[in-house]
């Protein structure tokens, strides 16, 4: 999923624990948090992912294969992050577009981190089937947690005028899409203590749509050949 290399302009907001970075330096940043980690005991990150239980009989059931990022906290990210979770519903592009938006903004601040020097301090791991994961030799500091598990379908069927109908006659209207289901949180990581955080379905941050196939709009027809047939 690493695709993009991009370095942005971050500002970033440290606790301090990990000291401070009032310019927002990343290359600063990534030294405090490599600085504490090499001079202050690590600590624990301790994720549990379920469902709640349906009766008052039966418990949670466990979620596994939830993908757990762990980051350095980003204001700018978690900025943009919130961008994306603003427009969800401000047309049918935004909400097709939502999940890559989100991919492509985590993408884009690991690579940056990795460019100054801070790949190390990209922690990932996945849920396993009792629903748990456990991020170890994480730095005191500050961070931010994006967690998300992609599953179950919904379509979409949307209505083409009659001209759209007529010119694109295999065009789909009915778009499918799958469903990825986000956490996100920001915590405090103290030397050598364990931080445990739950994710179940009463806590999600956001519900996005990937779309994997149809196309919610026809497509435009080339500019010259749009003229050219008006000029005839």
């Amino acid at each position: 999923m690493r695709t993009r290399a991009a370095l942005i302009a971050l500002g970033l907001l440290l606790s301090p624990v990990a000291g401070p970075a009032a310019d927002g330096d990343l290359a600063d940043l990534v030294r405090a948090y490599l600085k504490t980690g090499a001079e202050q005991a690590p600590g624990v990150v301790a994720a549990r992912a379920y469902v709640e239980a349906t009766r008052p009989t039966a418990g949670p059931a466990p979620q596994p294969d939830v993908s757990v990022v762990l980051v350095p906290y980003s204001a700018a990210l978690e900025a943009e992050l919130d961008a994306v979770k603003a427009g969800l519903r401000d047309s049918v592009d935004t909400y097709a577009r939502a999940v890559t938006r989100i991919e492509t903004a985590r993408v884009d601040y690991e690579r940056a981190l990795l460019a100054a020097g801070g790949g190390a301090l990209v922690r990932s791991e996945i849920t396993d089937g009792q629903g748990a994961a456990r991020v170890g030799d994480v730095p005191a500091g500050e961070w931010l947690v994006l967690a998300w598990r992609e599953g179950g379908h919904t379509a979409k069927r949307f209505k083409l005028r009659d001209q759209d109908t007529k010119r694109y006659p295999n065009v789909p209207s009915n778009v499918t899409y799958s469903l990825v289901t986000y956490w996100r949180m920001r915590v405090a990581v103290k030397p050598a203590e364990t931080v445990e955080i739950a994710m179940s379905d009463r806590n999600t941050w956001m519900t996005g749509a990937r779309q994997e196939a149809g196309s919610p709009v026809p497509p435009r027809p080339p500019a010259g050949k749009k003229d050219s047939q008006k000029r005839r």
